[in-house]
């Protein structure tokens, strides 16, 4: 039973209106709860919890902060109290939202629901995170939001929000390190993050596929669910009449990096963009958005991966550059950007890609 002085110092409380005596009341009552909350009968743990409720959110932020802060870290605690203070203030919320282990799933989605950006912050800081919770952190959150849940080791995420995480990283570059360092990162997602990461993630990726085991690999990609690709867009004139010359130069064996060389210099870009694709093994939006990107380390991995030699990339690579990159000055250090590009990790990247190229076409047939 809860001991008589709990019981009148908690109607003391009830009716007490000098804010400094609620205070002191309200700091005794805190340490009487956790003392004898293993004792106490479940009403009487509901008339301290209501008691408590309505006490605090009258009372000043200092002192709700300074509620927030002592049952926040309790395993046993008012779950009413700590529903009300995780809707507060950030300040007073933040602790609670971050540690309170009272706090179940469908709570935390509770404050996710209200759109307040900092208050998501602080449940992405969480040391227990499901799948669930990430997902709607990840639909409902904003830039920092997912950054500060991206670099959460211990957030668990399902394929679709990691999905969605990188499609927003390559207009959100701060995402793009923490993505890539995340033990839930799928290794193929991983790789198509290369297509428009910066320079120092994509030296990251490159390092991260030496530990990966292709096997890995090809069971994260037979776990993928067939899903709707977004339509390719309008093809330019004669897309299909080049796309079929290529394969016919392909087949013949002529189709090599001289060929390629040729046909930029002959301002048929449709036909070396095919023909690089048909030579990389992956699709034609792939390379059609590096080159017109003019992205030169990109190209540098394919060129590579296939097995140019550096005269070859530097040719090719100042042909297709924009014009402020087309300086013969330069080829020096494009040459050196190829050569510092391991082989190895370049075939294994570009692997990645035909692996999933291979299985988007076998989800298309």
């Amino acid at each position: 039973m809860t001991p008589p002085t709990s019981l009148n110092k908690l109607a003391e409380l009830a009716t007490e209106t000098s804010s400094q005596r609620r205070r002191e009341l309200l700091r005794e009552l805190t340490d009487l709860y956790f003392a004898n909350h293993n004792t106490s009968s479940e009403i009487e743990n509901e008339h301290f919890e209501e008691i408590f409720c309505r006490v605090t959110r009258e009372m000043d932020k200092e002192v709700r902060k300074e509620m927030a802060k002592k049952f926040a870290p309790k395993s046993k605690a008012p779950l009413k109290l700590l529903r009300q203070l995780a809707n507060d203030e950030i300040d007073i919320a933040s602790p609670v939202l971050a540690h309170s282990s009272v706090l179940q799933d469908k709570h935390l989605q509770e404050v996710i629901a209200t759109g307040k950006q900092p208050h998501m912050r602080a449940i992405s800081t969480r040391d227990d995170l499901g799948t669930e919770v990430t997902s709607d952190l990840v639909q409902a959150g904003d830039d920092k939001t997912l950054v500060t849940l991206a670099s959460n080791q211990n957030a668990r995420f399902d394929r679709q929000s990691m999905q969605t995480m990188v499609s927003r990283s390559e207009k959100v570059i701060a995402l793009q390190t923490p993505l890539v360092e995340h033990q839930d990162m799928p290794p193929d997602l991983m790789n198509e993050m290369y297509a428009f990461a910066e320079q120092k993630v994509r030296k990251r990726i490159l390092e991260r596929n030496e530990d990966i085991d292709p096997q890995v690999l090809q069971e994260a990609l037979r776990k993928v669910k067939h899903q709707a690709k977004e339509p390719s867009p309008p093809r330019a004139k004669g897309f299909t009449a080049a796309k079929e010359q290529v394969k016919k130069w392909a087949k013949t064996g002529e189709l090599d990096g001289s060929k390629l060389v040729q046909l930029e210099r002959e301002s048929k870009r449709l036909e070396f963009t095919l023909g690089m694709a048909e030579l990389a093994g992956v699709d034609f939006d792939t390379i059609d958005r590096i080159l017109k990107r003019s992205d030169m380390d990109a190209l540098a991995l394919i060129c590579r991966a296939i097995g140019f030699d550096s005269s070859l990339f530097v040719t090719i690579a100042l042909l297709t550059a924009k014009e402020d990159q087309a300086n013969t000055g330069n080829s020096r250090q494009i040459r050196q950007m190829f050569i510092s590009i391991p082989e190895n990790a370049a075939r294994r990247t570009l692997r990645f890609w035909q692996m999933r190229q291979k299985l988007e076409n076998t989800q298309a047939a």
